[in-house]
């Protein structure tokens, strides 16, 4: 098995295609012969890679910034339309890039179609890595989708076949009985099994987080949703469950957990240690940079950056300037593509769909750096629609 070390520093050629590419990419990341880059059958390189644990936790360490704040838990996501791209990434997204993303779970369902090589998680929350880690203990404790569900919701495993559809699945989870287990007793087992056997460094308040997400799930389960702190809104943000089956656009459910296989990749994925969930700030001055001289060193590239609506808030002055050098700093495939997410601030996208606040889109990413260069991005508008 090849793990992803680290490496002196080597200059990343974006243009870098063809047989050279594939050369440097399987020889340093993968220790294996030459082959096409970026071909359809990189996932099944890609399972071969892992990183170990020490650098797992190292690179948590050292990636990371002092959180900063923003008004939400953000236990899940509020994006209804977040599932609308995914026929689009399968079509532009070479497998066996590098996954850049933020936020909770709709990470799981990019990562899983787009099949990188590595994923990192950035984000200005701490909770929101420690809920990544959370997440990454229930992906390695359980067996199925059933038992993932049933432990993050704080269920019984119900007894359903292992094609079973996720409506179904979800209403077995729904109506199974409570897990009886103390949640004290479920919480220790969580953190014995990231302290012990993941060795993740982790201060009493890190923990007190965690339990804190943990709750909030066996709370409310299923029915879960968004939340703001001290923001009046009369919208009505969907829970864990309508997110979990929301479909493409066309109408096919799509997500992580919509099949077991895709359930058993992601679980694999996170089992080797190649989500990486670190605390930044998209305009700071430490993650992206601590990450894009990785990447370099490994001569990896980014494949998709999923910003959310993050650039929404950071719109305009030093802090969006900040944040495209942040960008520039990511050595990125030629068709590397952004993921976003817009909520019509400011005027009704042409591609909504009815029924969704949110409008889903996909950018090519050095299009959109070489428009901000020659001043062709003006507004956020200029951002969105392109």
């Amino acid at each position: 098995m090849g793990a992803v070390i680290d490496r002196p520093y080597k200059p990343y050629n974006a243009g870098m295609c063809g047989a050279r590419q594939a050369a440097v990419l399987l020889i340093i990341v993968f220790g294996l012969a030459a082959a096409p880059a970026w071909r359809v059958s990189a996932p099944a390189l890609a399972a071969d890679v892992t990183v170990s644990k020490d650098q797992f936790s190292r690179y948590i360490e050292s990636w990371s910034e002092p959180e900063g704040f923003f008004d939400s838990d953000n236990f899940i996501s509020n994006e209804t339309s977040y599932l609308h791209v995914i026929g689009e990434l399968k079509s532009r997204v070479r497998e066996g890039g590098v996954y850049i993303g933020v936020g909770p779970d709709q990470n799981f369902s990019y990562i899983a179609h787009t099949k990188p090589v590595l994923a990192v998680i950035v984000d200005i929350r701490r909770q929101n890595m420690l809920e990544h880690l959370y997440y990454k203990a229930l992906f390695e404790m359980s067996a199925s989708r059933a038992e993932f569900v049933a432990a993050l919701t704080g269920r019984k495993a119900p007894a359903v076949p292992r094609d079973a559809k996720l409506p179904d699945l979800l209403r077995a989870a729904r109506t199974a009985p409570v897990d009886a287990t103390p949640i004290s007793a479920r919480f220790a087992a969580v953190r014995t099994w990231l302290i012990d056997r993941d060795g993740l460094k982790l201060d009493e308040d890190d923990l007190r987080k965690i339990r804190y997400v943990m709750e909030a799930f066996a709370l409310d389960g299923l029915d879960l949703r968004f939340s703001t702190i001290g923001r009046a809104s009369s919208v009505r943000y969907p829970t864990y469950e309508e997110l979990m089956v929301e479909t493409d656009r066309e109408g096919r459910m799509v997500s992580y957990l919509a099949t077991e296989d895709s359930f058993q990749w992601m679980k694999r994925f996170e089992t080797e240690n190649r989500l990486i969930p670190i605390v930044g700030d998209f305009a700071g001055p430490k993650a992206f940079k601590a990450v894009g001289s990785f990447l370099k060193a490994n001569s990896l590239g980014v494949s998709v950056f999923y910003t959310s609506n993050v650039e929404y808030y950071i719109f305009g002055g030093e802090e969006w300037a900040r944040y495209l050098d942040n960008v520039r700093a990511l050595p990125a495939a030629p068709d590397a593509v952004f993921i976003r997410a817009y909520f019509g601030n400011s005027q009704q996208h042409p591609k909504n769909m009815a029924g969704h606040r949110s409008t889903s889109l996909v950018d090519n990413l050095p299009a959109f750096l070489s428009d901000a260069a020659r001043g062709r991005i003006q507004d956020y508008w200029d951002v969105v629609n392109r």
